[in-house]
């Protein structure tokens, strides 16, 4: 097996707000042992599994919409295979997938590969960050862009600041939220609470 690509920016973003959780197999560069964990943030637990084992790679990724269905299977294949010293398990990689896959099947537990999830992620994030730069281009977002100055200015009387990227990708964030939450794919106003961060009353 080979490092898989680990979602981050608005990627990672979506599926931790889309709430599905991967079954993911770690392994050391020799792809023995490995471990069989849970995680609805890949990049988060493969920076905790690096600072105890720093070669740790996350080598497969199976995703379910149930976390408590994955950590289920998960468990279950812990159980089920020897363990090493250190409480990984004392198989290749290869053989707990296929456990994996195997236990799924009959229980009736769908699993997503890591690259087909990943592609209808790219698929959501692509029409929400064209969606916003249409927007822009067509000068729809005057009242974001009006805020965020406002919010720029008032911020440095507190010592505080966010650049004009970070707000975008703020905004972006929210909107990934409602899609994922209401089925909307718009940009109004009353995302603004949520992208600007409130300031203190004086200064």
């Amino acid at each position: 097996m080979i490092e898989i690509e680990i979602p981050r920016g608005a990627e990672r973003e979506y599926l931790v707000i889309f709430g599905v959780a991967a079954i993911y197999i770690a392994t050391l560069p020799s792809g023995e042992p490995c471990l069989v964990e849970v995680s609805r943030d890949l990049d988060k637990s493969l920076a905790a599994l690096r600072r105890g084992w720093p070669t740790t790679e996350i080598s497969c990724a199976l995703w379910v919409k149930d976390r408590a269905a994955a950590e289920e299977i998960a468990d279950e294949i812990s159980l089920r295979l020897p363990h090493n010293a250190e409480r990984w398990l004392a198989v290749r990689a290869e053989i707990a997938l296929r456990e994996i896959v195997e236990l799924a099947d009959d229980r009736n537990i769908s699993l997503t590969t890591h690259e087909a999830a990943l592609a209808r992620v790219r698929v959501a994030v692509a029409e929400i960050e064209g969606r916003i730069r249409r927007a822009n281009e067509r000068g729809e977002l005057g009242w974001f862009n009006a805020a965020y100055r406002s919010w720029r200015l008032e911020a440095k009387k507190f010592g505080r600041g966010m650049s004009y990227a970070g707000a975008m990708a703020r905004l972006r964030n929210e909107a990934i939220k409602q899609l994922i939450m209401r089925g909307v794919n718009d940009l109004r106003p009353d995302l603004l609470p949520r992208v600007l961060p409130p300031l203190p009353l004086e200064p």
